[in-house]
């Protein structure tokens, strides 16, 4: 996926929507996967990483913000998307919803 389509999917500012739309593009909710939910956050934030503008939902009371995680130890074959979900105060995530997709070496 390409920063600018991840932040087009976070400015949905909407967890159903933003889950609805990674599962649609063939993202796995790691949580329920039963390999990818022991992924070392560690390690997912040691590898390659972009991230997306923070963005309020209708109300202010929330930031969402993502980031797309490739070259993790052990993951390769995977790429990795994390959305923040964020009281207003910008405080630890109140909501961490990691997805993961294979990927395919093309480079395009």
């Amino acid at each position: 996926m390409k920063l600018t389509e991840l932040a087009n999917i976070i400015k949905i500012v909407n967890e159903k929507a933003i889950k609805n739309e990674l599962k649609g593009l063939g993202y796995i909710n790691c949580e329920k996967h039963k390999q990818y939910k022991y992924i070392s956050i560690v390690d997912l934030f040691k590898g390659n990483s972009q991230e997306t503008e923070e963005y309020f939902d209708s109300k202010g009371k929330r930031t969402y913000q993502g980031g797309i995680f490739t070259a993790v130890k052990g993951y390769e074959q995977l790429e990795f998307v994390v959305i923040n979900i964020n009281d207003d105060k910008h405080q630890f995530p109140i909501k961490m919803l990691i997805w993961a997709k294979e990927t395919i070496n093309d480079n395009a």
